[in-house]
């Protein structure tokens, strides 16, 4: 087929310079006879129920999101990224906790899910007395669950609701910021020490690259895996693979944290406005495969990090963008997080010989998504999906140049079809 594309795009510049009629129609002939690329949607055959995709407020200092901004990251309108999970820190010094009020709130008026982060336990209980490094004391862990508890209380007593806390941020890398260092024995004692977290669901263990080690420790502790609701992980430097024994006990899996920023966070690295928008794109690309990769091996969830960052989202008026405009990469993510809602429950696919799309699906109700990846440099023509009734469909696409491009497609034949366009994301909603 690739043979194919190719001869029609080498016929079809040829004609450009000859300027001939009836050459143009003989090759759009030749290229509406490419073998059709078929997709298989199998509704029958389900997979996990996705609990949502999200991004991270700011953690540090006392820029936060603001209303106007949670409207375009959470809402479902035009230009509007669907976000369903915002993720928070859990200050270490108390005095810092009304800062993420609003924000929380504006999450919980748009029904987001909200999941609170420590860094580090007050620095008073732990065995350097400094919220960077260190361990939290065992004689202090009912201390922490307290602690914890505290700060539910006082954001719902504030009128913003917490949903999932977890009880450490990556706890097994040694960073000089703020910060605690545990080892899977160490989280299993707190988690079966006197005392509880109420009020909120729990996600542990947050390891920096969802090491199963630490995870499967936790698991097959029975008193342990009792009060863990979600596995939490990050995916920095690996961790994408299946948790079958999180499967097993019918644990939501949850990737809380990733970043791309072409490294301009590093010490003396280039700015990210010295980039051009395609290298920008082809990191995009790199985020959007990790994601699909995520949902192959059956998680549930994946949060980005900052939401509102020159590198992420929603601008902050640094690096050239500006403060609150949707960016690229967040029309992006909206492939997936506005239309793969939560409860959704990913489906069976089947491709014949598909070696460079990445195709998963989802359905709710009556509605089936399917989201495409095309990270290669040429167009799949006439791809069609198939297996499904469908009376209606549209197809959203997002890539270097295009933002969610809306197309409504014909169906015809129980087929929906269309031409995937080169290094690009698209997602067709299907309603049956």
């Amino acid at each position: 087929m690739k043979n194919i594309l190719i001869t029609a795009f080498f016929l079809s510049n040829i004609i450009a310079f000859s300027g001939c009629k009836k050459n143009i129609d003989d090759v759009s002939t030749v290229v509406e006879k490419v073998e059709p690329f078929k997709i298989i949607i199998n509704p029958q055959t389900t997979y996990q129920t996705i609990a949502g995709f999200g991004g991270a407020n700011r953690m540090w200092g006392t820029q936060s999101l603001k209303p106007a901004e949670a409207t375009k990251a959470f809402g479902l309108n035009e230009n509007e990224l669907g976000l369903s999970i915002f993720r928070v820190r859990i200050a270490s010094n108390k005095a810092e906790w009304p800062i993420i009020i609003e924000a929380v709130k504006e999450a919980n008026k748009n029904g987001v899910v909200v999941l609170a982060c420590p860094w580090s336990p007050p620095p008073a209980l732990k065995s350097n007395k400094s919220d960077i490094k260190g361990n939290l004391l065992p004689e202090n862990y009912k201390a922490f669950k307290d602690y914890i508890n505290e700060f539910i209380t006082f954001m719902a007593t504030n009128g913003a609701k917490i949903d999932i806390v977890s009880i450490q941020n990556e706890p097994d890398i040694k960073v000089n910021y703020e910060s605690c260092d545990w080892t899977a024995e160490e989280m299993i004692a707190f988690l079966n020490a006197p005392g509880q977290i109420i009020g909120a669901k729990l996600a542990a263990p947050e390891s920096f690259n969802f090491n199963q080690n630490f995870t499967n420790a936790l698991l097959l502790n029975e008193s342990a895996s009792k009060k863990i609701d979600i596995l939490a992980g990050h995916i920095y430097g690996g961790g994408l693979a299946k948790f079958p024994l999180a499967e097993q006990q019918k644990k939501e899996i949850w990737m809380t944290e990733y970043l791309l920023n072409l490294d301009t966070g590093n010490a003396g690295a280039a700015k990210w406005s010295t980039y051009s928008e395609s290298a920008k794109w082809g990191e995009t690309l790199k985020m959007l495969a990790s994601i699909h990769d995520a949902m192959m091996n059956n998680w549930n969830a994946y949060i980005w990090w900052y939401l509102q960052r020159y590198y992420s989202f929603i601008g902050d008026g640094e690096e050239g963008t500006t403060n609150g405009a949707v960016l690229k990469r967040g029309y992006a993510f909206a492939n997936f997080s506005k239309f793969v809602r939560p409860s959704f429950v990913r489906i069976g696919t089947e491709t014949i010989a598909n070696n460079y799309l990445k195709i998963t699906a989802y359905k709710k109700d009556n509605q089936t998504v399917v989201v495409i990846l095309n990270p290669e440099g040429f167009t799949v023509r006439n791809v069609q999906i198939n297996g499904l009734n469908p009376t209606s469909a549209a197809a959203y696409t997002t890539s270097e140049t295009a933002n969610l491009t809306k197309k409504v497609l014909n169906v015809s034949d129980k087929v929906v079809a269309m031409d995937i366009p080169p290094s690009s994301i698209t997602t067709i909603v299907i309603n049956n």
